[in-house]
């Protein structure tokens, strides 16, 4: 989760689940797995929190290249940060890009680290649980999951073949107009 809090690819809606069907296999305890969970977010978000706070906005800019984070992105979640203030830190946690990117302009806006760390702190943790338990009720309905899954991927197996050989068919044929432009006009 540090890696995600540090707005590296690694999504949590992914992570989190799966580690709540390993606290459903009796693999890993719940709660243990919620604060190593939270506490890696934080250190992470502590890492961007830190990049801005200490080396401003055109730092986030040149280390946001790395990871894909355009002006664009970070106004986005400026304006965010300025229309919500402090609590904009605790309300993004719950909206996908927007939770790792907040820490950003939080630097940059010099907020006080121990209320940063509070509204974050407050947001990760509820995150954490919701995610951590949806996993364990993905591992009691296994089986109910596998017997859906087992009817319908096929059929969109099959769907997704043809959708392929459609767009296939259409981008040929596209290009062959392309190669000879007086074939759309048959005329005699």
């Amino acid at each position: 989760m540090t890696l995600e809090g540090a707005t590296l690819p690694v999504p949590s809606e992914i992570v989190l689940p799966l580690t709540g069907f390993l606290v459903y296999n009796h693999s890993m305890d719940f709660w243990p797995a919620v604060v190593v969970a939270s506490l890696g977010g934080l250190f992470g978000t502590m890492i961007d929190f830190s990049i801005g706070y200490y080396l401003g906005r055109s730092a986030v800019l040149r280390y946001g290249k790395k990871i894909r984070l355009n002006e664009r992105h970070l106004m986005i979640v400026e304006g965010w940060f300025l229309k919500h203030g402090s609590a904009a830190v605790l309300l993004a946690r719950f909206v996908p890009l927007l939770r790792t990117l907040i820490a950003f302009p939080a630097g940059v806006a010099k907020m006080k680290v121990g209320r940063f760390l509070a509204f974050s702190a407050v947001g990760i943790v509820i995150w954490d649980i919701v995610l951590i338990y949806l996993g364990v009720l993905a591992g009691q309905n296994y089986g109910a999951i596998v017997s859906t899954l087992d009817a319908t991927l096929p059929l969109i197996g099959y769907a997704a073949l043809v959708g392929v050989v459609l767009v296939l068919l259409f981008l040929a044929r596209k290009n062959q107009r392309k190669e000879n432009p007086d074939m759309g006009n048959l005329t005699s």
